[in-house]
């Protein structure tokens, strides 16, 4: 009774949202290793390509089209990987917690690394090039823009919504939702992707997501139980409390 407790106590990072995302965590990675297996064998999930693909063709018009390709870009490398740096450096020169850009690094790295080696042991082809608009290549499953989007913005949210209020996460958690699926929508409008393509990035990004903020939570001072991730305010109110001594 007592372990059960301790795994449901919301104060402590090491209770319920440390079982949350394992929970989470457990949950993408059976999801992604279902749509993996219907793409392999071209067969439930997989069969609504096509159908989800042309639907997307016919309804393109000239607007939609030029927004799809600047949200497109939210989910690239070149746009990603600044962004975590720029983030990561200023916790640690402004705040002093490295913890921050490591968890950034990982979820990043890691992320990038896995669908390079998961696109060629499946060998998935992508759309067919007519329908394309602009250049892609490589294999198509999963999405990298997809994987990679999964991966900042959840951590994103996860950093800047420590020790701030349940409606600022809200917003933080809703914002990256948004604009994760506006990448991964892009991405099928695009020609760039099938639908299966990004449902396999948003999953894969979200188990490996889930997995490293485990190991950053589980390995914080057993002492304290503090993940020390990103909270901004954690240092003024240690030194209040200092102050008040």
């Amino acid at each position: 009774m007592a372990w059960g407790r301790r795994r449901l106590d919301p104060r402590s990072p090491r209770g319920f949202w440390l079982t949350f995302t394992v929970f989470a965590g457990a949950l993408a990675a059976w999801a992604f290793g279902g749509i993996t297996q219907d793409v392999v064998g071209h067969n439930e999930a997989a069969l609504l390509d096509p159908h989800i693909t042309a639907w997307a063709v016919a309804h393109r018009t000239g607007w939609l089209t030029s927004v799809m390709k600047v949200v497109t870009w939210l989910g690239s490398a070149a746009v990603i990987i600044p962004l975590a740096a720029i983030v990561g450096v200023y916790f640690v020169l402004r705040r002093h917690r490295w913890q921050p850009l490591a968890l950034l690094a990982a979820a990043l790295a890691g992320a990038i690394g896995l669908y390079n080696i998961i696109k060629p042991l499946v060998g998935r082809p992508r759309p067919p090039p007519p329908i394309w608009i602009g250049h892609f290549s490589g294999a198509a499953f999963p999405s990298g823009h997809a994987t990679q989007s999964v991966a900042c913005y959840a951590t994103l949210a996860v950093i800047l919504g420590t020790g701030r209020s349940a409606r600022a996460k809200t917003v933080l958690w809703s914002t990256a939702a948004l604009v994760a699926l506006a990448v991964g929508a892009s991405r099928v409008y695009l020609g760039a992707h099938w639908l299966t393509d990004v449902l396999g990035g948003y999953t894969l990004g979200a188990s490996w997501v889930a997995a490293v903020i485990i190991v950053m939570t589980t390995a914080s001072s057993p002492r304290t139980g503090e993940a020390k991730l990103a909270d901004p305010g954690s240092g003024s109110r240690r030194r209040a409390k200092r102050d008040k001594r």
